[in-house]
């Protein structure tokens, strides 16, 4: 993948995000640049992506489970897609740990090309809270702490 354009899009989805998305745009955001910066000596160090890289699992792990709680408590849909992509990411560690003469190329194209959509679903995420705030809709972030002691879901909760 081309690091100078995934780059490009990390700063720019990230950035919309982190400035005009509401708060589980900003913490998308926030997590995603964190296991960005997790990553960093892994790609200094050339990884070569021969063997199980067990770092970058385990930062993909995080991540993952990060986005597995943001999706459970947003009220938002994308971060389930989010999370679901992510997932794939820790499929992909654990098909190259099965079978370990997986091609270098497809392990490394694999564990890596989930991070574009992932970002430009959190820009759109954002963008889309922007929408509903200039159409006067009311977008809460966080579902209601109360609908889990009912286990009932009512249009009423939400405001």
């Amino acid at each position: 993948m081309s690091f100078p354009l995934f780059l490009v899009l990390l700063a720019s989805c990230c950035g919309y995000a982190l400035l005009r998305g509401g708060a589980p745009e900003r913490w998308s955001a926030a997590l995603q640049l964190a296991a960005f910066a997790a990553g960093m000596p892994l790609h200094l160090a050339k990884a070569d992506y021969r063997s199980i890289e067990f770092a970058g699992a385990l930062i993909d792990g995080a991540l993952f489970l990060a986005l597995f709680v943001l999706a459970w408590r947003s009220t938002r849909f994308w971060p389930l897609y989010v999370a679901a992509w992510q997932l794939t990411t820790i499929l992909v560690h654990l098909g190259k740990g099965l079978d370990p003469g997986m091609y270098p190329a497809g392990y490394a194209i694999q564990a890596q090309f989930w991070a574009y959509p992932m970002l430009l679903a959190t820009a759109v995420g954002a963008w889309r809270h922007q929408r509903r705030l200039q159409t006067g809709v009311v977008d809460p972030a966080w579902k209601h702490a109360g609908l889990r002691s009912r286990g009932t879901f009512r249009s009423t909760d939400l405001n």
